[in-house]
């Protein structure tokens, strides 16, 4: 059953956090990277290189989780966890572009190199749990 992310939590997808994605290893154990985020609405969207670890383990185990905290307030937080629905190398160049243009600050993706291919991967949420980072801290 699909989740939704609150309306006052698109921020931490549509600014400069990083996420910090969880897939499984064949073995069992887990692998977390940090990587850039977006969305289209009605899924996260995480734009990979085909070659690495990450990649494969969500073509073979779409099982996932996510972790965005606010760069300007550790304390406010979502976690994500999902299931990769799709995933396709049509349209990777212009995402990272886009990406770039968020992130980086730059036009174009500045890593790219002769023969790269990179997937879209869109990960379904499934649920959704959040601190808003507001609790009073006093000294005791």
């Amino acid at each position: 059953m699909p989740s939704r992310i609150p309306a006052e939590f698109m921020d931490l997808l549509e600014g400069d956090a990083l996420g910090h994605l969880a897939t499984s290893r064949a073995d069992g154990t887990p692998h977390v990277t940090p990587v850039w985020i977006d969305h289209d609405g009605g899924t996260v969207l995480i734009d990979v290189r085909v070659d690495r670890v990450k990649a494969a383990n969500m073509r073979t185990r779409p099982d996932v989780a996510l972790s965005i905290v606010d760069p300007r307030n550790p304390y406010r937080y979502i976690a994500i966890t999902g299931r990769v629905v799709t995933w396709s190398e049509d349209g990777w160049r212009e995402h990272m572009d886009a990406l770039s243009r968020r992130y980086l600050k730059v036009k174009k993706y500045p890593w790219s190199f002769a023969g790269e291919r990179r997937a879209i991967f869109r990960i379904e949420v499934t649920r959704v749990y959040y601190e808003n980072g507001d609790a009073e801290i006093t000294e005791a």
